[in-house]
């Protein structure tokens, strides 16, 4: 082959290479339905029409705003964005940090047969722009438990939180009947507990004597379930000597915390998370929220990648 013609091949082949994804944009539609401007395909009919113009920053007068050709533009996600010449609100949040009361189903709508209890709920606390937003709480915490819980803007993102495969730690605080030994339980927990759903270990972080609970529940206070009811009522006894139990547990079943500590001959009467992943309950109030800092936030991004 000649040198020309080896010259010429080389050309053709870079020449035809995809040319890179540009990094941190999405589509126009996607990024105003994440922001509750309307479900996909509403958001789609907005932008085909022309209605959205964007700038670099909020204030910009509008000769300094581009129009979005169509709905397949793709944008930066945290774009200066206006609807028919008004600003959109900011895009909302990959994660939200919430410190969930005592007695607060972890869903955003109780069932239908409850309706007439009235019964507290995560989708009476989350604002409606986020709602329409789609953000979601992952996993659950049990209706007695408290402590941190995140929301989510993303499927893909809540899925890896919660997955036993990917070994999120979730930390969590428990007060238990009784004096625990923190060695012989360290143990335990470390060989793995039995339970109706499997065994399931756990690592012990330290045991602390405790005052027990603030205070006992009323009774119509508590959320009694099949599953739960003859067990739980047989343990709820507030007398007597009380610890502090720290763990880390890597998978979420359903009251797995209690029923370990429970076989463990350590019955929980109150139970709080502080920690999951790297985020951290701090001295966030009860029933408020905060955004994710800088360090939460990219260990969430990473978790994408």
């Amino acid at each position: 082959m000649s040198m020309s013609s080896s010259s010429s091949s080389s050309s053709e082949t870079r020449k035809k290479k995809t040319p890179k994804k540009k990094k941190g944009v999405q589509r126009i539609d996607k990024v105003l339905a994440d922001r509750g401007v309307g479900t996909r395909s509403q958001t789609f009919e907005i932008a085909k029409a022309k209605r959205i113009t964007m700038a670099s920053h909020p204030d910009a007068p509008h000769e300094e705003r581009t129009r979005i050709k169509g709905p397949k533009e793709k944008v930066p996600p945290d774009a200066a964005l206006f609807l028919d010449g008004n600003l959109l609100p900011s895009a909302a949040p990959l994660l939200l940090v919430y410190h969930k009361p005592k007695f607060v189903l972890s869903v955003m709508e109780d069932d239908k047969k409850y309706k007439d209890q009235e019964r507290k709920h995560l989708g009476q606390v989350l604002s409606a722009r986020y709602k329409r937003c789609g953000m979601h709480p992952v996993g659950r915490l049990d209706y007695d438990t408290t402590g941190l819980i995140l929301f989510s803007l993303e499927g893909k993102l809540t899925q890896r939180l919660l997955h036993p495969k990917r070994g999120v730690e979730k930390e969590y605080v428990a007060t238990v009947q009784g004096k625990a030994d923190e060695e012989k339980l360290k143990q335990m927990l470390s060989d793995g507990v039995e339970t109706t759903d499997g065994t399931f270990s756990a690592q012990l972080l330290e045991v602390t004597p405790s005052d027990g609970p603030a205070s006992a529940p009323a009774d119509d206070e508590m959320l009694w379930d099949e599953e739960s009811s003859t067990e739980d009522r047989a343990q709820m006894d507030y007398s007597g000597e009380h610890s502090d139990v720290r763990l880390i547990v890597t998978e979420g079943k359903y009251r797995m915390v209690r029923r370990i500590l429970a076989n463990c001959g350590h019955p929980v009467v109150e139970l709080r998370r502080e920690r999951h992943g790297k985020v951290t309950l701090g001295d966030l109030a009860v029933g408020e929220f905060r955004d994710l800092k800088d360090e939460e936030l990219e260990w969430a991004e990473s978790l994408l990648k």
